[in-house]
């Protein structure tokens, strides 16, 4: 079992690189019928980062964390300034577990931050504002789909079909740049 450092990603980073004129990885998430603009974490640094620090995060983001493999991913709130909604899928787009309104974790806790997540495997899991679960009435059993693209050229489809996308199917499919 893998324990997940999340918390509130580097904005910061994002930005500069942005500015720079750098690629970063993202993309898209549906759930619902709602799009959300996505960013990505698939490295251990960047899962290991995730959201900390961050003082917002908008109703139309999400941070999605790829994995390669089936785990009992499970989450932390250590830097985290606001609480999220999380949704882990398996590897075909299915919601399999949903924690809402997960607390950020106290400084004066230092490493001792509970742990959220991880009763069920999943292949990746998903990062909401608070409250967005709800919002669009997203349950274990729901489906969601994914189109991410990487800095490298790769890419990772999966889950659900997003409408508006170039290449089309629900299959998931992951190419990587060599």
């Amino acid at each position: 079992m893998g324990a997940i450092f999340i918390g509130l990603a580097g904005i910061l980073s994002i930005a500069c690189a942005a500015g720079q004129g750098v690629e970063v990885d993202g993309g898209s998430v549906m759930a619902k019928g709602v799009r959300f603009h996505a960013e990505v974490a698939r490295t251990p640094n960047e899962h290991a980062k995730g959201l900390m620090y961050r003082q917002y995060f908008k109703s139309d983001r999400c941070m999605f964390f790829v994995y390669e493999e089936d785990d009992y991913h499970t989450i932390w709130m250590k830097n985290c300034l606001i609480a999220l909604d999380v949704v882990w899928v398996s590897a075909d787009g299915t919601v399999v577990e949903v924690a809402e309104c997960v607390p950020p974790c106290s400084p004066m806790r230092g490493d001792d931050c509970p742990t959220y997540g991880g009763s069920a495997p999943s292949r990746h899991f998903i990062e909401f504002q608070t409250g967005t679960i709800r919002r669009i009435g997203l349950k274990v059993g729901d489906k969601v789909g994914w189109e991410l693209k990487y800095s490298d050229g790769g890419s990772l489809k999966g889950g659900l079909e997003i409408k508006d996308a170039k290449d089309k199917g629900t299959a998931a499919t992951r190419t990587t740049a060599r």
